[in-house]
């Protein structure tokens, strides 16, 4: 039973990621990546400090000198994982940094193989293999691949995928430590002063947004808030190899939404694509929340 809600809390934070991504997306576009991140970050510890004080205020607690070391320790990798990709997106065209944003899967499941003690069956294996591919065709564009000047945005991706992949079975082992309540809680607000400490590292200045990419910054946060929410809720009760692959497909919600909000047409190569997240994510679901 307890694996069958994390998989469904996990599928309700790849629709939200999903939906964070389109919303991102437009930010990027009108902001600088490091005021995008402070307003979608600043947004999201708003809203998720209230719902951990609302729903879990009486398992809140003072954290014990170890465990805030190692909470700080996932804030610190969650943070850097996202200022590289949101360096990649101001680098570099999103559908080749899209290309690799999957990847840090294989980063995830490995780790939590390798020191959580989780197994793969061959069942699992197969789907996460067939999840990666779908996102492939999903997000690479095959006639940009031998451009130069992908070396730049897709290296900033690269080191993201790298921080993110370890973060997801870090934050495992600090949810089983801490507690969700805990973990939402001191998680998301560590990173905020990090973002602030990463502009006066690089000397750069956040930029006054408009009212409509304030907005729009807005609901990517809280998109991105809820989903955090979601995800830690999972890991609690399902294994990273089967968590991981779930919310990563968010890749295949962004482009549904795109389609019928946007109007963005998908190309046969997209179609096939999607059909093959879709089919790994219920074979996952079905395989372990059955």
């Amino acid at each position: 039973m307890s694996d069958q809600i994390g998989v469904i809390f996990a599928i309700l934070a790849m629709v939200l990621w999903g939906a964070e991504e389109l919303f991102l997306k437009k930010a990027i576009d009108g902001l600088k990546s490091l005021t995008a991140y402070l307003i979608n970050t600043l947004t999201g510890v708003v809203l998720q400090v209230a719902i951990v004080l609302f729903l879990f205020s009486e398992k809140i607690r003072l954290l014990t000198f170890p465990e805030f070391w190692l909470v700080l320790l996932a804030s610190f990798i969650g943070f850097l994982g996202y200022v590289f990709l949101y360096l990649a997106l101001e680098k570099q065209e999103v559908s080749l940094i899209a290309s690799l944003d999957e990847s840090w899967i294989i980063v995830s499941v490995l780790i939590a193989i390798i020191f959580l003690g989780e197994r793969l069956s061959l069942v699992n294996t197969l789907a996460i293999l067939v999840i990666l591919a779908g996102a492939a065709l999903v997000s690479l564009d095959f006639s940009k691949i031998r451009r130069i000047k992908m070396i730049s945005g897709a290296g900033y991706e690269f080191i993201s995928l790298i921080f993110i992949g370890t973060v997801v079975p870090l934050e495992k082992f600090v949810v089983d430590r801490i507690g969700e309540a805990n973990a939402i809680f001191y998680l998301v607000i560590l990173v905020v002063p990090m973002i602030f400490a990463w502009k006066l590292f690089l000397h750069q200045k956040f930029v006054r947004p408009n009212p409509k990419m304030l907005g729009i910054a807005m609901l990517s946060g809280i998109s991105d808030g809820i989903a955090f929410v979601f995800y830690l809720l999972a890991i609690n009760r399902a294994t990273v190899s089967i968590v991981a692959p779930i919310v990563a497909s968010s890749l295949v919600v962004t482009v549904i939404l795109a389609r019928i909000f946007l109007k963005e047409k998908m190309t046969e190569k997209q179609i096939v694509g999607t059909g093959l997240i879709m089919a790994g994510v219920l074979v996952l679901s079905v395989l372990f929340g059955g």
